[in-house]
């Protein structure tokens, strides 16, 4: 699960100090008082920044001032700062040092502030989640406290598959959490691929009820309405992804516009890539920590399930899937029990459901999609344009969103011709947008080349849904 999903340990907070003062106060400080009363009161107790400098002793840019962005949720920082100590104190100096950053500052209090109304109730070693606390009326969180209860044994492998190895581990990380890592090596001599990387489908249960990221004890489903139109109807399984700030379906691939290729999203999340000519591969690794929401409260036993998959990004050609994930009973004291990530549920080929899923992600992401642009030309069809006038009337609607627009083409053609092309179709988008009064700054554009299949096809072939300009609007 992406970090948007995933309700992790948040980092001890003890060691970390500024001006004599813990980042945990800071931070008790930060979500009832927001970051304004946060740099008074360390600026009063300290005129220090810490500043960090490139080689040639040029200040560099802060880590914080992009830390919401790469973060991406309150869950994502708090993975980000257990991994890293010193972002923290980073942070509370940065704070300091008279910095205002709204969504940093509305990301904290959702990371480290209980529910209003909550009565907060931290487990021993200092971890908190939406698991922690108990609702006035409601039934009490039942997390394991015996530290001698056991945790289950990790489950890895590796398999040989018809187009590469995968080998994985799913350990749990408490009995709340459980992470896998992934990596796949695709056989060379059968696989021509650019770009290897992940989709990965989740579905999230509370008893026989859906639950979402960001949900709470009283309602789990709070979110629904925001992730809802990216379930695949018959499974109701949803592409992971960070919906708000996130443009593709990729799970360790991100797009790198400035270099016009993928870029891998974190260090434990790197793309791979294969050749039939060159007998070479790479492997396409992922990682993934997510948490049961509010488990063991009474409203059922809890369940997170995934299906990964490798896939080439240039085809949309899967090789292979693994189903894994967990289950927390709904009593006092249970343990986590990690289910699937068994031999037998790592495959060839990933169910229906994954593919349905992933189609049902270009549905629901992007406002409009022009597709079936003519082989080698950029020129809007009067069917576009249709398209694009809803786009018109959705960002006159409303002053505040913007647009992305991301071009892209098949695989025929040269790779560099491909790339050009496709530019063109997303600026020639632009253009229309605004000759109809859209302002240009509110318009992004993108180009993906043959890079990105919308799709499933194969090298050299013509595949008009591929021919397209994305539209989203967010």
């Amino acid at each position: 699960m992406r970090a948007h999903e995933r309700l992790c340990a948040a980092p001890d907070h003890r060691a970390d100090r500024t001006a004599g003062r813990p980042a945990s106060a800071v931070l008790r400080l930060q979500r009832s008082a927001g970051n304004a009363a946060v740099a008074g009161v360390l600026q009063r107790a300290s005129r220090t920044d810490v500043v960090s400098r490139d080689a040639a002793g040029a200040a560099a840019p802060s880590p914080v001032e992009s830390l919401a962005a790469k973060a991406g949720s309150p869950s994502g920082l708090r993975v980000m700062l257990a991994a890293n100590p010193g972002l923290a104190q980073q942070v509370v100096a940065w704070f300091a040092a008279g910095h205002v950053d709204e969504a940093l500052n509305t990301m904290m209090g959702e990371a480290f502030s209980p529910a209003t109304g909550r009565q907060q109730q931290a487990p021993p070693g200092g971890e908190s989640g939406t698991g922690t606390t108990a609702e006035p009326g409601g039934a009490p969180e039942k997390a394991p406290k015996d530290p001698t209860l056991p945790l289950p044994p990790a489950l890895t492998g590796t398999k040989t598959l018809l187009k590469g190895d995968l080998t994985w581990s799913l350990a749990p990380a408490n009995h709340q959490s459980a992470r896998i890592d992934l990596d796949f090596k695709p056989d060379a001599t059968k696989v021509d691929a650019k770009t290897v990387s992940y989709g990965q489908t989740v579905i999230n249960k509370i008893g026989s009820d859906l639950a979402y990221a960001g949900g709470t004890e009283a309602d789990p489903a709070r979110n629904k309405a925001k992730f809802q139109p990216f379930e695949d109807p018959a499974s109701k399984h949803r592409i992971d992804h960070l919906v708000d700030t996130e443009n593709d379906p990729f799970y360790g691939a991100e797009w790198n516009q400035t270099t016009k290729s993928w870029a891998n999203e974190s260090a434990g999340r790197r793309i791979g890539a294969s050749s039939t000519k060159t007998g070479v591969s790479t492997s396409a690794t992922m990682d993934d920590t997510p948490e049961a929401p509010s488990p063991r409260t009474g409203k059922g036993d809890s369940e997170l399930s995934f299906e990964s998959v490798p896939m080439v990004l240039e085809t949309r050609e899967p090789l292979g899937a693994i189903l894994w994930g967990f289950k927390i009973e709904d009593k006092e004291n249970a343990p986590i029990v990690l289910t699937g990530a068994k031999d037998a549920d790592v495959t060839d080929t990933p169910s229906a459901a994954w593919g349905a899923t992933m189609d049902q992600y270009y549905a629901a992401k992007y406002a409009e999609i022009l597709d079936d642009f003519e082989i080698g030309k950029s020129d809007l069809k009067d069917a576009h344009k249709i398209q694009l006038d809803n786009v018109v009337t959705k960002l006159q609607g409303n002053a505040a969103l913007r647009a992305q627009l991301g071009g892209a083409a098949d695989l025929t053609g040269s790779a560099k011709l491909n790339m050009a092309l496709s530019l063109k179709r997303a600026e020639n988008a632009r253009d229309y947008l605004v000759s109809k009064g859209i302002d240009a700054t509110r318009l992004e554009v993108q180009s993906y080349g043959a890079d990105w299949a919308r799709v499933e096809t194969s090298t050299g072939a013509s595949e008009s849904k591929n021919r397209r300009v994305q539209v989203w609007v967010h």
